[in-house]
């Protein structure tokens, strides 16, 4: 569905680069040691992005902020930026969010279809286990504004979206997802969520998935999918709409969009359903790109105004010290007693020496 010809031939001028490692099963128990593993392959996943980049760099550059997007289209180029599909990759840190930023990652969607540490999923198999957003996952949404990470909203519960509205000083966006009103899919947003996005100024993003558009994949067509990008822009405005296709993470396509190349397909349908070249030109990437811009503005300010970086930690933390050859559980994880790298007295006689 995606690769550089077809993209060419879409003319597309920004790519995000999906990071998506699926759940384990039994991660609902965010204690999981293999959270570690998960996190492990979205590293690699990263590495290997970000060389296939530039690998390509008559074709591709990367980017790091909105500001290069018009420039690098100008010279023929696809800017590329990457996003992280889960924070249940993040093992339960929002310290590994920060690196995660550092690598290059400017967007986190705050679930994937399993609850995580941070929030519910609108699909997970067990049910709401935070009524929404945790503590934790409050904290990593003012660390995301903090350092200018865009918090994405598709694929978490009603609750947990609602919350993040509230709690976020900076837009928001739903990378990948469509109107509960048009379908009654999880995955789509409703319109108690539609309604605040406004006064957020972020963004819904028209996803293709067949299933988000009809019960049965064989029956979802292009003028379904234009049914909520149209709704969607009467009910809170062209100004927060834009596309996100979610290509090569779906099971199916609709016809007329099987690829990146039939981009100039739908914009088309777009303007003979009735909208104006302004409003395409905003669906196509304006609004995405002020809502970026807004984040890294936002960012900037709380960091002129001295805000630290957030230390929350997750409330099953378990916290180590050394033995002298290894890890040990940590009898004092809030050094009350001055213990320092070791759990235990060092032996007197040195750490290699044989009783």
């Amino acid at each position: 569905m995606t690769d550089l010809p077809r993209l060419k031939k879409g003319a597309v001028g920004l790519q995000f680069w999906s990071i998506c490692v699926p759940h384990l099963r039994g991660s609902e128990d965010f204690a999981l040691a293999n959270y570690n593993d998960m996190c492990r392959d979205a590293i690699e996943q990263i590495d290997l992005s970000i060389r296939m980049v530039k690998q390509y760099p008559k074709d591709f550059e990367l980017i790091y902020g909105p500001e290069n997007v018009r420039e690098v289209y100008k010279k023929g180029k696809i800017a590329c930026s990457i996003g992280l599909e889960g924070l249940h990759q993040a093992g339960n840190s929002i310290s590994v969010i920060r690196a995660y930023h550092q690598l290059g990652v400017r967007y986190c969607t705050m679930t994937h279809v399993e609850n995580n540490a941070f929030a519910d999923s609108s699909t997970s198999k067990v049910g709401p286990v935070h009524g929404g957003l945790s503590s934790l996952g409050k904290a990593a949404i003012r660390e995301m504004n903090r350092i200018g990470m865009m918090v994405d909203l598709s694929h978490v519960s009603p609750e947990a979206a609602e919350q993040a509205l509230k709690c976020t000083t900076a837009p928001v966006m739903f990378s990948h997802s469509n109107a509960r009103g048009i379908f009654d899919c999880p995955r789509n947003v409703p319109d108690s969520v539609l309604d605040l996005v406004p006064a957020n100024n972020g963004i819904v993003m028209v996803t293709f998935v067949p299933e988000h558009l009809t019960a049965r994949r064989s029956e979802a067509t292009m003028d379904m999918l234009l049914d909520h990008i149209f709704y969607i822009a009467n009910r809170i405005g062209w100004e927060h709409v834009g596309l996100g296709s979610d290509f090569d993470g779906i099971a199916s396509v609709i016809p007329g969009l099987e690829d990146c190349s039939t981009f100039p397909h739908l914009l088309k349908a777009i303007l003979d359903r009735g909208a104006t070249e302004q409003q395409l030109a905003l669906v196509a990437g304006e609004n995405i790109l002020r809502v970026w811009t807004e984040v890294a503005q936002v960012s900037q300010r709380m960091q002129e105004e001295g805000m630290t970086p957030v230390e929350d930690v997750w409330e099953g933390r378990k916290f180590w010290r050394y033995d002298g050859f290894y890890q040990m559980p940590d009898p004092d994880p809030e050094d009350k007693l001055g213990l320092d790298w070791y759990g235990v007295k060092p032996p007197e006689e040195g750490l290699y020496h044989d009783k």
